[in-house]
């Protein structure tokens, strides 16, 4: 699996508002009047889409996961 990471500057309004740029809006659904959920994580901020159901996106969410992963991730905490 090759991850690729693009990078896009942005800039915060005088409201603290900031423009996502299409192509991410794009690659992840966003439409307007969407909800996203935002959330901090050492120095970084994170912004997903926030699920109509949060228990199938839990179930989504781990679906490339194998059952030996989630086991060793469970052991690991």
């Amino acid at each position: 699996m090759v991850l690729v990471i693009f990078i896009e500057e942005a800039t915060i309004s005088s409201k603290g508002q900031l423009v996502i740029p299409k192509y991410l809006r794009d690659s992840i659904g966003l439409k307007e009047g969407d909800t996203v959920l935002v959330t901090k994580m050492d120095n970084k901020i994170m912004i997903m889409k926030k699920p109509h159901d949060a228990k199938q996106a839990l179930i989504d969410s781990g679906k490339d996961m194998g059952l030996r992963n989630i086991r060793r991730e469970i052991k690991e905490e």
